[in-house]
């Protein structure tokens, strides 16, 4: 690993003040960037009866979303590269205060636009892939800590704006919380874009920088396409007892607080379990913690598809949130372990994408394998398959890894 060492004049260098405090900057801001996506889920039943009772609606609002965000990963990882950091935040401040306005002010069309968008496309893609870019080059000594504070984004984003919708739609009603997010959320990541700089790995080259492959375990479309189809497995296996947990609760005969509180356990154990999973990252490496995080993961889904108790539920919630985001963390951290500090910004945001897609597809899948069943058997059962296949891919990584060091190991 080559440094990069800090000179007077030159602007903050890594690992400096100035490095943990952008982490904390732009956990903050990945969390404003994500609101949006959980009103179509808190407010489900309000937005649906302005559309004929079809809860279809805003269930594909919410899916175009992460999608679209997914595809403007790729975009803002590259325009990020070419630009700075700061441009995509500052692109994604005017688009979610647009975005607020254009999905509340029509009908069905509009809605949807505006999720995919100014919400998607152009907003949460732009808080999530260029920062986890960036700050990689901030840091040598404590890179995983500072990636794990990161990622934390998406749950603190998950955990804090369900409760904020909760307490005002009583009062204000859906339109107008799309409004006061897309106003509160896109001027405080406009004015917090002017705090962001580009790493000192960018600023100490003239052009853009050339990837180092020689060193890569297997060719490089092949390492993005293993990668890809890992997060998209991971992610559909993931989403399945996350997305359905308040009706597989009411299956049980439990109320729907209760699957709430097992929605918490999960993203509050996912806090805990990030840190702890990026410090035994500097340890025994990303891939050898992603392989943990999977069979994790594996003995969670197991769980779901026998529990019928609620304290087995609450136990299996806390399991299921140790790998919610240190597997998604992980793939970031590998990118960044196999390619180098060169790596091209726009390979986070392919690899993002196959995950966010997983995400629909598995909250899609669990719905589906329930109305084909009338039970959530089937749709645990087809989780794990997803998960053992994530495992099966990142098993062969580490194997083809392991034979690259060998090969390259003196005799």
């Amino acid at each position: 690993m080559t440094a990069v060492v800090h000179r007077p004049g030159h602007g903050p260098g890594v690992d400096s003040p100035y490095a943990w405090r952008l982490a904390f900057l732009s956990m903050f801001c990945i969390g404003l960037g994500g609101g949006a996506i959980y009103l179509p889920v808190i407010a489900l039943k309000e937005i649906a009866a302005e559309f004929g009772d079809r809860r279809a609606v805003p269930s594909f609002a919410y899916m175009v979303g992460f999608f679209f965000m997914g595809v403007g990963g790729v975009f803002m990882g590259w325009l990020a590269d070419r630009t700075s950091p700061r441009v995509p935040l500052l692109i994604a401040g005017v688009s979610i205060l647009a975005g607020g306005w254009l999905a509340s002010s029509g009908g069905e069309l509009a809605l949807y636009v505006g999720y995919a968008i100014p919400f998607g496309f152009l907003g949460n893609a732009a808080t999530f892939t260029p920062a986890m870019n960036n700050i990689q080059g901030w840091f040598d000594r404590r890179r995983s800590t500072a990636v794990s504070i990161i990622s934390v984004g998406p749950a603190l984003s998950g955990f804090v704006w369900p409760q904020i919708y909760r307490w005002l739609l009583p009062e204000v009603g859906w339109r107008e919380m799309l409004m006061i997010y897309g106003v509160t959320a896109g001027v405080l990541l406009f004015v917090c874009a002017f705090y962001v700089r580009p790493s000192p790995v960018a600023r100490s080259k003239a052009a853009r920088p050339v990837e180092d492959l020689s060193s890569l375990p297997m060719s490089s479309p092949a390492l993005m396409v293993l990668l890809s189809a890992a997060g998209f497995c991971c992610c559909t296996a993931m989403a399945v007892p996350f997305v359905h947990m308040v009706a597989f609760c009411g299956d049980l005969g439990f109320s729907p607080a209760r699957g709430s509180e097992a929605i918490s356990l999960i993203l509050l154990t996912a806090v805990a379990a990030t840190f702890a999973m990026g410090r035994l990252s500097d340890y025994i490496g990303p891939i050898k913690v992603s392989l943990l995080c999977a069979v994790i993961q594996i003995a969670s889904l197991a769980g779901f598809v026998f529990v019928e108790g609620l304290s087995g539920i609450y136990t299996l919630s806390i399991i299921h949130g140790i790998p919610y985001i240190a597997i998604v963390q992980g793939y970031a951290l590998i990118l960044r372990y196999l390619y180098g500090p060169t790596i091209a910004g726009w390979r986070l945001g392919v690899v993002m994408l196959f995950a966010m897609a997983g995400m629909a597809v598995g909250g899609w899948l669990g719905g589906a394998l329930f109305d084909a069943t009338l039970s959530y058997r089937s749709a645990f059962q087809a989780a794990l398959a997803f998960n053992l296949l994530n495992l099966m891919l990142l098993g062969a990584l580490y194997m083809a890894q392991r034979r690259r060091r060998g090969f390259l190991s003196p005799p």
